[in-house]
């Protein structure tokens, strides 16, 4: 099921007392004549989750910003541009990825005030539909200005998804498979298990580097991570050093069948590590 739904990013447009006058800056970037063009403000998935049953709405929303073609560093980074002075329609889908997402209330409009670069796109879950695993995807596709488009060469993010569930840590009890990217970028794969821990919407990670040992995390009700002091996370002893699991931050999600991340660094007496990374993917 393919929705097409149209979100207005409006700015305030600027009167001109005098019909003869030509704004050398109509339909442009503030004092910027360049080209610009319009992309969500980062890649990958946007995770939102809900206690199950809890009698509350979720609120979920991804930005939209606006770039300028001529403002790249030399390091091939971009800036946000100067605000337009004119009024911009952005048009966007929402297309049905796994399950529906018929139940969200999609506003269909957002409004940048003069001055600003950003808006969100905000969807609104109710109560009665956080009950599964919902991803949808949500792609730019147009502007009102032909000289607005949607991404500018390797500068394109027209696409980010989300991933609605319903919390429980019961359905992350089981076998998975391991991405591990470690500080220096080189990544590992193997197996481990997660099972349930003994204290309330804790679970235990069976065992990160391979270790044998338990990693304790704590799932908050959004679905993000929280972690116990790194003491209570031995991970394992080389060279007669202790070495611990220093949680960083992470989520738990529905996606592809019920996926786990996890950032983390490696502690000791001696300090710790760089941040590493593991994705587990329930098989």
């Amino acid at each position: 099921m393919k929705k097409f739904i149209y979100g207005l990013l409006g700015f305030a447009a600027i009167s001109i007392t005098s019909c003869d006058y030509h704004d050398p800056n109509s339909d442009k970037f503030g004092n910027d004549s360049s080209t610009g063009w319009v992309q969500f403000e980062n890649e990958g998935v946007t995770y939102a989750s809900a206690v199950q049953g809890a009698n509350s709405t979720l609120t979920a929303s991804v930005p939209v910003v606006i770039k300028s073609v001529d403002i790249i560093d030399l390091s091939g980074g971009t800036f946000a541009n100067n605000p337009v002075n004119e009024g911009l329609t952005v048009y966007y889908t929402v297309e049905d990825i796994d399950g529906s997402s018929s139940f969200i209330n999609i506003p269909g409009s957002v409004y940048i005030p003069k001055g600003e670069l950003s808006a969100n796109i905000t969807f609104t879950v109710p109560a009665t539909a956080q009950i599964s695993c919902t991803q949808f995807r949500v792609t730019l596709t147009s502007t009102s200005k032909s000289n607005v488009t949607v991404g500018f060469e390797d500068h394109d993010i027209a696409t980010q998804d989300f991933v609605i569930s319903a919390f429980s840590t019961d359905a992350y009890v089981g076998n998975y498979s391991v991405l591990h990217t470690f500080a220096d970028n080189t990544q590992a794969s193997y197996t481990c298990n997660i099972t349930a821990g003994s204290e309330e919407n804790s679970l235990l990670i069976n065992s990160l580097y391979n270790s044998g040992n338990p990693t304790k995390v704590y799932v908050n009700a959004d679905g993000t991570l929280s972690f116990p002091d790194a003491s209570e996370n031995y991970l394992l002893t080389q060279g007669g050093v202790d070495y611990f699991v220093g949680g960083v931050d992470g989520f738990v999600s529905c996606f592809n069948g019920g996926t786990v991340s996890v950032d983390f660094r490696v502690v000791s007496d001696a300090g710790s590590g760089g941040l590493e990374n593991v994705v587990l993917t329930k098989n």
